[in-house]
């Protein structure tokens, strides 16, 4: 549920306006294709963390396979990746709460939104693990019903609503508008949906039985994201004109599921849909602040952030790690709230910028985990990504695709994105100089004793 909760978010619930203003319809064919990416990223994420279950899941793989620089670049680069993603969704929490109270001022909306977040996350790993699942749960079942509903819109004659059927696939442009480049560039674009996934790697030093659980999460997960992001996509691009999802602002009355339960007769369908974007949004920092407190307690035990946030408490929690996560989200929060166009959109440029970092880096470590594991005489696991290693380089090449696309597309990834590469590399580079850091554990060593 971890990894549903980060790659589940509430861009879904409103429409994906941005992503079908470049693809049409077709953007069903782009979802799809990135959902390929993202599912060869997440089996070689469950093949790795199921034979090494350690605190900070691959980013500690990474530091084991890659040496201390890859481990530092890869945990320090997602913790950051997910702190970005908190700020932006207490906010948006925020925002969903003033459609109820419209006088609540939305700074102090954040807060509360924040103190409630931090709260789980340095309470039991139970109590997070629960929240999550309920969280989940009601997101799940939002999607499900909509499927179910939209369904019956296209195929069914209601009172006051004949059945849709198919011509919004056609009309205004015909499938794909905007050709193959429209497709690709909305692949592109929907690849950041699927951002979080890499969560699911990240509980397994937690769970009790990592190599039943990690796999089953993996396969569990990639597979409803895949359902939901294609299936949904293509119900909303039936039922409505893509033009009128490529116009939208985001808002929770021009939400297409906010259309289907109108349509349907169910009342307070605005209200609902609120209730759900606030779930949503909630689940999603709840996930994302969990994976950064962990990849920082990682790197605190190898000596690359404050020695104090290796410490848990006596129910397991890295309360010191969860803290230095919390100060980054309120930095995250402050400036979605006073310059939410301009540095906020640069932060978000780089945390774009990250996901595509990780997924390299998952994949570069898929392939030397690969490689040592065979010349050590180690079979192939039961759990594996399939197609290795030409999967992995074809996902590495798309991945150099899509970030030269965003110069295009978005060009606050390259503004933003490049820079704050640089500032990465050379934090390295200067802690590595003024501190010895400690050398990773070598996880295939311990394995083979």
């Amino acid at each position: 549920m971890i990894g549903l909760s980060g790659a589940l978010g509430t861009g879904l619930f409103l429409g994906s306006g941005s992503t079908i203003a470049l693809g049409g319809p077709a953007t069903v064919i782009s979802y799809a294709l990135a959902g390929l990416m993202a599912l060869s990223v997440v089996w070689a994420l469950a093949e790795m963390v199921t034979v090494h279950p350690v605190p900070g899941g691959h980013g500690a793989v990474a530091a084991s396979y890659l040496g201390k620089f890859g481990g530092y670049v890869t945990r320090w680069n997602f913790a950051f990746m997910m702190l970005i993603a908190v700020g932006a969704e207490v906010t948006a929490t925020a925002t969903y709460l003033r459609f109820w109270l419209p006088g609540l001022p939305l700074g102090l909306g954040t807060i509360l939104c924040s103190l409630f977040i931090v709260g789980l996350n340095l309470a039991t790993v139970r109590l997070y693990g629960s929240s999550e699942y309920w969280f989940s749960l009601i997101k799940v079942t939002a999607i499900s019903v909509f499927i179910v509903l939209g369904i019956i819109l296209i195929f069914v004659d209601l009172p006051d609503h004949p059945a849709a059927g198919f011509s919004n696939l056609t009309a205004h442009g015909g499938f794909a508008p905007y050709g193959l480049g429209g497709i690709l560039a909305a692949a592109c674009m929907a690849v950041f949906s699927f951002g979080g996934i890499e969560n699911v790697s990240v509980g397994a030093a937690e769970s009790e039985n990592p190599e039943r659980d990690v796999p089953r999460a993996a396969r569990n997960m990639i597979w409803r994201l895949l359902l939901f992001y294609i299936v949904a996509m293509l119900i909303i691009v039936t039922l409505q004109p893509w033009t009128t999802s490529a116009a939208s602002h985001g808002t929770v009355l021009e939400s297409p599921f906010v259309a289907v339960l109108d349509a349907t007769g169910i009342p307070a369908a605005a209200h609902i849909m609120n209730a759900v974007l606030i779930v949503a949004a909630l689940s999603a920092a709840n996930g994302c602040l969990y994976s950064s407190s962990r990849m920082i307690h990682s790197l605190a035990l190898d000596g690359m952030a404050p020695r104090w946030a290796a410490r848990t408490s006596e129910s397991g929690a890295p309360r010191g790690a969860v803290l230095i996560a919390t100060l980054g989200m309120v930095l995250a929060s402050i400036l979605s709230l006073v310059s939410p166009d301009s540095a906020f959109m640069q932060l978000y440029g780089a945390a774009t910028a990250g996901v595509l970092v990780t997924w390299i880096i998952v994949m570069i470590t898929h392939m030397v985990f690969r490689q040592k594991r065979a010349r050590a005489g180690l079979p192939i696991t039961k759990h594996h990504l399939w197609g290795a290693p030409a999967v992995p380089i074809l996902v590495i090449v798309a991945a150099v695709a899509i970030f030269i696309a965003m110069l295009w597309i978005l060009p606050a990834v390259w503004i933003a994105g490049i820079p704050y590469l640089v500032i990465l590399v050379a934090s390295y580079l200067i802690l590595a100089r003024v501190r010895t850091l400690a050398t990773p554990r070598n996880l295939l060593a311990e394995e083979l004793r």
